[in-house]
């Protein structure tokens, strides 16, 4: 209902969107890649494609250290101001990439200060939206991280006109005449850019003491409404039946699968402080996790257009099947925020990681066609979003929302861990493309296994985490 307390949230999320094109353009790095680096050979004409991916892959890791300052200053400055001085710092380091002609160069601009500012203001609406809606972070998430994905479908066709207007095609560089655009086009991605992180940060706000107060009571009378039905009917996915037929109250592992909402699935009854969530073995499962599911898709990003080139696929249709798969990218974070809600999130993981072992495992026999190669190169790209849907949502449902900003920069840190494993296995000379990816398939496979594990009641006790408990 839009005329409730909370239906400012839907605000806060459209403009975390509009925010988040922005944000996501990191995802452009598949596109500008042969243009950048066609660029800094002028000054070095040994560099090639594996030297300057280095320039991407450093972005998520200075976002995992952007976004634990961004929960500090958030707390002191609000979502409004945080947001700006994010969106800023990011747009400079753009802005500053364009002077630069080292590979050294273009990971302090754009890797560094792009990602630090990107982390700073990443989770501002996110956590604004959570304060509005507190039952519905699925959704908020979905919405706000859809236009992370779809930032990088925009931007690369922008991009791509700037600075190859006439398709050319690189063998395997380009020549001066594409090259040369390269500053012209940071320059102005730079100023767009700042524009769309400043619009969409004025609209973030959050609720006053009596809006609040509103929130709270509004979600009471909905958890009430809903205590006077009969349990289970709200949901025909998940009916539990003792052995006699009847209803039963479901055991813990169960309610993990229930819908994050709040008629059926509450929230973590207690916030924990980054501190408090590094003493549970948990908050570095999904350290882990997030590092192996991410491995396949930020593969993908990085490589899908040098290795699509390599066997014949023209700038033009790879520049395609990189905004749409980042269409895909968007439409697979809402997805899975929806699914979050809806069917827990249990059930949620299990089908995007598992379903990424199976397509994964066909990236490198889909070059056959081009056809073949961008439908797995899609679905590889939807699923990946919908880690970015989901990982905020249970870490908010597992440690409370309170320091969601600062606990999801730990566990997305795992992202950032990844992306340097992939670096150093992409430089080998022991492991072939083929190997990468077909090992990143199989870290899917293998953290959908850990799912089971996330959801086991007292994991810390069943460990003896900490040591021995007093008799």
């Amino acid at each position: 209902r839009f005329d409730s307390p909370s239906s400012y949230g839907w605000v806060v999320a459209f403009a975390g969107f509009f925010m988040h094109l922005a944000l996501g353009t990191m995802y452009c790095w598949g596109t500008f890649t042969p243009y950048v680096t066609s660029y800094l050979r002028k000054y070095n004409g040994s560099l090639g494609y594996s030297d300057t991916i280095i320039a991407f892959l450093a972005a998520p890791a200075a976002q995992a250290l952007g976004m634990p300052i961004g929960g500090m200053i958030e707390q002191k400055l609000g979502p409004r101001w945080t947001s700006l001085i994010g969106g800023w710092i990011m747009s400079f380091g753009v802005i500053l990439s364009a002077f630069t002609t080292t590979v050294s160069g273009l990971v302090t601009t754009y890797g560094i200060l792009y990602g630090i500012g990107m982390g700073i203001a990443y989770m501002c609406p996110i956590k604004c939206g959570y304060r509005w809606m507190p039952k519905r972070k699925g959704i908020i998430s979905g919405i706000v991280v859809t236009g992370f994905g779809l930032g990088g479908a925009v931007f690369n066709i922008v991009g791509a006109s700037i600075c190859n207007p006439g398709n050319k095609a690189g063998d395997p560089y380009f020549g001066d005449d594409v090259a040369n655009r390269v500053p012209t086009m940071f320059t102005i991605l730079g100023c767009i850019y700042a524009l769309c992180t400043t619009l969409g940060a004025l609209a973030l706000r959050d609720p006053t003491d009596a809006e609040k107060r509103a929130i709270e009571h509004e979600a009471e009378a909905e958890s009430k409404e809903m205590d006077e039905e009969p349990y289970g009917e709200t949901n025909t996915c998940y009916i539990f039946c003792s052995s006699s037929g009847k209803k039963s109250q479901p055991s813990r592992d169960v309610e993990m699968r229930r819908p994050l909402n709040p008629k059926v699935h509450p929230s973590a009854t207690t916030d924990k402080t980054l501190q408090e969530m590094l003493k549970d073995p948990k908050g570095y499962l999904l350290f882990a996790m997030m590092g192996m599911t991410t491995a396949s898709g930020v593969l993908v990003v990085g490589t899908y257009k040098t290795f699509g080139a390599s066997h014949g696929i023209s700038d033009q249709f790879l520049t395609f099947i990189g905004s749409l798969s980042l269409c895909f990218n968007g439409g697979g974070r809402l997805l899975y925020g929806y699914l979050c809600d809806k069917y827990g999130f249990k059930l949620s993981l299990l089908v995007d990681f598992f379903s990424q072992f199976v397509i994964g495992s066909f990236l490198v026999a889909s070059i056959v066609s081009p056809a073949t190669f961008s439908i797995v190169v899609c679905l590889m790209i939807m699923n990946y979003g919908g880690n970015f849907a989901m990982y905020p949502t249970v870490t908010a449902e597992m440690f409370g929302t309170n320091h969601v900003a600062t606990n999801y920069g730990f566990v997305f840190a795992g992202f950032a861990f990844s992306s340097i494993i992939l670096k150093i296995c992409l430089s080998s000379t022991f492991l072939s493309y083929s190997a990468v990816v077909y090992g990143t398939a199989i870290a899917s496979g293998i953290a959908g296994g850990c799912v089971f594990i996330l959801t086991t009641k007292d994991l810390k006790k069943y460990l003896n985490w900490g040591g021995s408990d007093k008799k």
